[in-house]
């Protein structure tokens, strides 16, 4: 995925609005093209994601989320990312939903295990205290 190699390295730099910004242009490089390659665009969706969320703009987080996810409905980490957001969110059952279906996709994913706890803790929390 060499297309995604400049966005990735700010990425990795923790300049964030300059690497949303080259996976946006990324984005358009790949949709001008009719047909993209779906793996990497659902990639760049997913990543640019990332940099939303890392800048707390939950919200465009889970728009591109699910725009990856559109692209590869089976990919457990996008699906993790989403639910995390969720999560954050205090959006706890469709968190549980997502995380939920990022471990059956990948049984071992342990930050999504790590995830589910969590929200299972929060919601018995919540329902505790209402």
């Amino acid at each position: 995925m060499e297309v995604l190699f400049a966005a990735n390295r700010l990425l990795k730099q923790n300049k964030l609005i300059e690497a949303a910004a080259e996976y946006t242009s990324v984005i358009s490089k790949l949709q001008s093209r009719g047909v993209p390659d779906k793996r990497v665009l659902s990639t760049a969706y997913n990543d640019r994601g990332q940099c939303f969320y890392l800048q707390v703009e939950f919200y465009k987080a889970i728009e591109d989320y699910t725009t990856s996810l559109s692209l590869d409905p089976a990919n457990p980490v996008v699906l993790y990312n989403r639910g995390l957001v969720k999560y954050r969110l205090k959006n706890f059952s469709e968190a549980k939903q997502d995380i939920a279906q990022a471990l059956k996709l990948s049984p071992d994913f342990q930050d999504a295990n790590y995830c589910l706890t969590a929200i299972n803790n929060a919601v018995r929390c919540k329902t505790s205290t209402d």
